[in-house]
């Protein structure tokens, strides 16, 4: 025979304060309000940290192979090297916000964001180490920032954050042959 486990019964002590919790916690803003975390992935830009929302990353390429240089009918070249067996076209964040575009030995085995743009996947190379961090942004940026490269703001750890718009954007025009 087999005795059942008695439960007790629970008594709120403060039904009104447990019930405001409960609407808070039910609210819209409860969750997407100002200091939730988000998921991010860090890397250095020019030397500064910065991080990007992971939901922008279809992957974070550690080491990039060394990007190739493959004509185009106009005559120009773009920068393509191997994700996972696929060719895709390569873009150098870092040497953009230098003014100055790295050498395709430069950008190998250096960190890449691949993000799916309307062209399909484009590598974006970045400065390492690549990290995923779980952090809020605590200052937004003006808007109309005149800057090479716009940030949506500054996270509370210190890091900058990308404008994940412009990112796109900017990702899409340089995939364009």
């Amino acid at each position: 025979m087999s005795a059942s486990l008695f439960v007790p019964e629970l008594v709120p002590r403060d039904p009104d304060l447990l019930e405001a919790r409960a609407r808070e916690l039910a609210t819209p803003a409860a969750s997407e309000g100002e200091g939730v975390e988000e998921r991010l992935v860090a890397f250095r830009l020019m030397g500064r940290p910065c991080a990007l929302s992971a939901g922008m990353v279809l992957r974070a390429v550690a080491r990039l192979s060394r990007p190739l240089p493959v004509p185009l009918k106009d005559g120009g070249e773009r920068l393509v090297a191997f994700v996972e067996e696929l060719p895709v076209p390569v873009l150098d964040l870092e040497g953009y916000a230098a003014g100055a575009p790295r050498a395709p030995v430069g950008l190998e085995s250096h960190p890449a964001l691949l993000l799916d743009t309307a062209q399909g996947p484009v590598a974006v190379a970045v400065e390492g180490p690549l990290d995923l961090l779980e952090d809020h942004l605590a200052l937004a940026a003006a808007a109309g920032d005149p800057e090479r490269i716009r940030f949506a703001g500054m996270l509370a750890k210190g890091a900058l954050a990308l404008d994940p718009v412009w990112l796109k954007d900017w990702a899409e025009k340089g995939a364009c042959p």
